[in-house]
């Protein structure tokens, strides 16, 4: 007894809690979130498609929808400031739970605003007053790659712009704008014929990135995974 004491104290002291095991094994080796455009219901929306190329690329990947209003009018300043919040809160949350997970973002639309803006700061107008990046440092590590289509925050001469957009978005960052923590993580894509992201009129052509630049933005994703 003076021997198996110890060894069985030993054996409790170092033993994992099997809620936080059982978690660990459930982890995915990449996971997808995915923030949505503006008045589309609950879900994806057209980042779906951008998400379910990364499926394919690799299997077993799961996925998360931002949870947010997408609200568009009177709505969008709100909508984007609690979208920033779901974005850090679901991160992190996911990040904390399987820290050995590659963890992936895709943005469109609004939905890229508020990716943007949580990994790149502000301010955004009445959406965000701070210019600091609200996700937290240890968090963003995790994430290895971020798609943005469509994003109103699109200015031109980044780093990572992707498309033939030579204005900026309705909510443009300044002239002279970095995200410096992030940018060679990102792809932006955007075209000169978006009203969003740039100052085109062909509201159609918005939906389109991915089928234009899927291809290309998964090799992108591919790239800064690498094989998992």
């Amino acid at each position: 007894m003076k021997v198996s004491t110890p060894l069985l104290f030993l054996s409790g002291a170092l033993a994992a809690p099997s809620g936080d095991i059982e978690a660990r094994q459930s982890c995915a080796k990449v996971h997808v979130f995915g923030a949505r455009e503006s008045t589309v219901p609950q879900g994806y929306g057209s980042s779906q498609a951008m998400i379910q190329l990364i499926q394919g690329a690799y299997p077993g990947t799961t996925s998360e929808a931002i949870v947010y209003p997408a609200a568009g009018g009177d709505a969008y300043g709100s909508s984007v400031t609690a979208g920033i919040q779901a974005v850090v809160n679901q991160v992190s949350a996911y990040a904390r739970q399987c820290p050995d997970s590659a963890l992936v973002m895709v943005g469109y639309s609004q939905g890229a605003q508020i990716t943007d803006d949580a990994f790149c700061g502000g301010p955004d107008g009445s959406s965000m007053s701070g210019t600091a990046a609200p996700i937290p440092a240890d968090v963003g590590a995790k994430v290895k790659a971020i798609i943005l289509m469509g994003d109103p925050r699109n200015v031109p001469g980044l780093p990572y712009n992707v498309g033939t957009a030579k204005a900026g978005g309705f909510a443009a960052r300044p002239s002279g704008y970095q995200c410096a923590v992030y940018s060679d993580r990102i792809k932006s894509y955007c075209d000169s014929q978006d009203p969003y992201c740039s100052n085109g009129n062909d509201a159609q052509h918005h939906q389109q990135y991915v089928q234009i630049y899927g291809q290309q933005a998964l090799a992108f994703v591919k790239q800064k995974v690498g094989s998992v």
